[in-house]
C-alpha cells in the first residue's frame, strides 16, 4: 500500500514523500516546499538532491531497535507484531521524538505540532513500563510515546517529572554497573568541566534495582545533530585522521570551541575507560528556528565505562576504543593542549568512586579496588602528558 506523507520540522513542511508499506521503503520524494528544504534533516539534501540513502539512515537511527529487550514480545502480545515500524509510529505517534522536532503526517491532515509534541504535551509511558517489567502485558498499548523513537539496546524510558522530561536507563543484568558509571562520570565532569558541558546523572531505585536518570538537554527549539552526520559534511582528505576531520567539520559549521571540547571528551573518556563513545552518542546542538549550530552537545551516555562488562579478573585489560582510533594511546595523542586540565581538582576523586561503586551489591571489593587503581593510574598518565607538552 502506498501512502503519501509530509515531513515536518516543528511547524514547517519540508517535503512530501511516498511510502510503500509492503516493502517498508520510501519510494519517491515530492519537493513541494522548495523554500523550506533548508529545514530538512541535516545532511539529507546535498548538492540540491534529496539523498534517499542518507534520509533512510537518519530515519533508521530514530527508531527503537528491534533488538531492544522485550520489544518483540510486547508487540506480539498487543497484536502489533505484524505491523511495520513506520506504520506503528505514524498511526500512534507521528514519529515524534524528544531529540529533535521532526514528525510526519499524512498529506493533507490537519494536525498541529503544538497539539502533539512531547515537549509540551503528555505522553504514554506504556512501552517503557512493560519493557522494564520484562515485556509481559495483556494491555492494549498506547504507542503515543517518545520511547518508540529512542535508539540503543539498553532498557530505557522517558518519564515526565514535575513538568520536565527525564530519561531513565537500566544497566546490564550481570553487574548493573552502568548506572553507577553514569554517576561517576557526572562527578568527574563536575570537577573538570563547565556546567553546560555535560549532562548530570543521578541514581534512582526500582525494586532495589539501580537505574540512571538524567534530564533531557534538548528543548523544543533545538535538536541534536549526531557526530556521524557532522562527519559526512566533507570528504576525508588523504592522510587526514578521523579526529582532525571531525574538528574541521565543526569549525566549518562555526561551532564554538570545537577542538577544546572534543579534547575534553577524549580525555574524560580516557579517564573513565569509556569503550563506547560511538558517532551516535556525541555531537552538536542546532537551533530549529535559525538553523545555527549553537554549541557542542554536553557529554552524555557514559555507562559503558570502567570495564562494565568484564569479570573481575579482566578489569584493567586492553580494549578497543572509539571514536577516532582503535587504540587509546593513539586517540589521546591527538590532544595537544591541556591548559584546561587541573589535576588538583581530582583530589579525593578515587575515594568518591569507591564510595559510589560500594553502593552496588553486585560488585566485589576486589573489583572496586581494581577500578580505583586504574582511575588513579589514568589520572597520573594525563598529568605526565600535560607536563610533557
Amino acid at each position: 500500500m502506498m501512502t503519501k506523507f509530509t515531513l515536518m520540522n516543528k511547524n514547517v513542511p519540508v517535503f512530501d514523500f511516498e511510502y510503500d508499506s509492503s516493502t517498508c521503503k520510501i519510494v519517491s520524494f515530492e519537493r513541494n516546499y522548495p523554500n523550506n528544504e533548508k529545514y530538512a534533516p541535516f545532511g539529507s539534501i546535498k548538492d540540491g538532491v534529496i539523498n534517499k540513502r542518507r534520509f533512510n539512515i537518519w530515519w533508521k537511527n530514530r527508531q527503537i531497535p528491534a533488538s531492544r529487550n522485550g520489544l518483540k514480545e510486547v508487540l506480539y502480545r498487543s497484536g502489533l507484531y505484524d505491523m511495520n515500524f513506520f506504520d506503528l509510529l505514524d498511526e500512534k505517534a507521528y514519529c515524534l521524538s524528544l531529540s529533535d522536532q521532526y514528525w510526519v503526517k499524512k498529506v493533507g491532515d490537519d494536525v498541529s505540532w503544538k497539539d502533539i509534541n512531547f515537549f509540551d504535551n503528555e505522553f504514554s509511558e506504556d512501552i517503557g513500563k512493560v519493557l522494564f517489567e520484562g515485556g509481559k502485558t495483556s494491555l492494549e498499548l498506547n504507542l503515543n510515546t517518545p520511547d518508540m523513537t529512542s535508539n540503543g539496546n539498553y532498557e530505557k524510558k522517558w518519564k515526565i517529572v514535575e513538568g520536565d522530561r527525564y530519561l531513565i536507563k537500566a544497566g546490564s543484568k550481570v553487574f548493573n554497573q552502568e548506572p553507577y558509571n553514569e554517576m561517576i562520570a557526572s562527578r568527574l565532569y563536575e570537577r573538570l568541566l563547565n556546567e553546560d558541558e555535560y549532562v548530570k546523572y543521578d541514581i534512582i531505585y526500582d525494586d532495589e534495582r539501580a537505574l540512571s536518570i538524567c534530564k533531557n538537554f534538548i528543548t523544543k527549539d533545538t535538536e541534536l545533530i549526531p557526530a556521524w552526520k557532522i562527519n559526512e559534511l566533507y570528504e576525508v582528505r588523504e592522510n587526514e585522521n578521523k579526529y582532525e576531520h571531525y574538528v574541521k567539520c565543526l569549525n566549518e559549521l562555526n561551532v564554538p570551541n570545537a577542538r577544546e571540547l572534543t579534547d575534553k571528551m577524549i580525555i574524560c573518556d580516557f579517564l573513565l575507560a569509556n569503550k563506547d563513545r560511538h558517532m551516535n552518542n556525541f555531537g552538536v546542538i542546532r537551533s530549529v528556528e535559525t538553523l545555527e549550530f549553537e554549541r557542542v552537545a554536553p557529554l552524555f551516555d557514559n555507562g559503558c565505562s570502567l570495564w562494565f562488562d568484564e569479570n573481575d579478573a579482566h578489569v584493567g585489560n586492553f580494549f578497543l576504543t572509539k571514536p577516532f582510533d582503535d587504540f587509546e594511546e593513539n586517540q589521546i595523542a591527538f590532544v595537544k593542549n591541556l591548559d584546561w586540565f587541573d589535576a588538583k581538582k581530582l583530589d579525593g576523586f578515587a575515594a568518591e568512586i569507591r564510595n559510589i561503586l560500594s553502593g552496588n551489591k553486585l560488585l566485589s571489593e576486589v573489583r572496586i579496588e581494581k577500578i580505583v587503581e586504574q582511575i588513579n593510574s589514568r589520572i597520573e598518565f594525563v598529568q605526565r602528558l600535560q607536563e610533557n607538552m
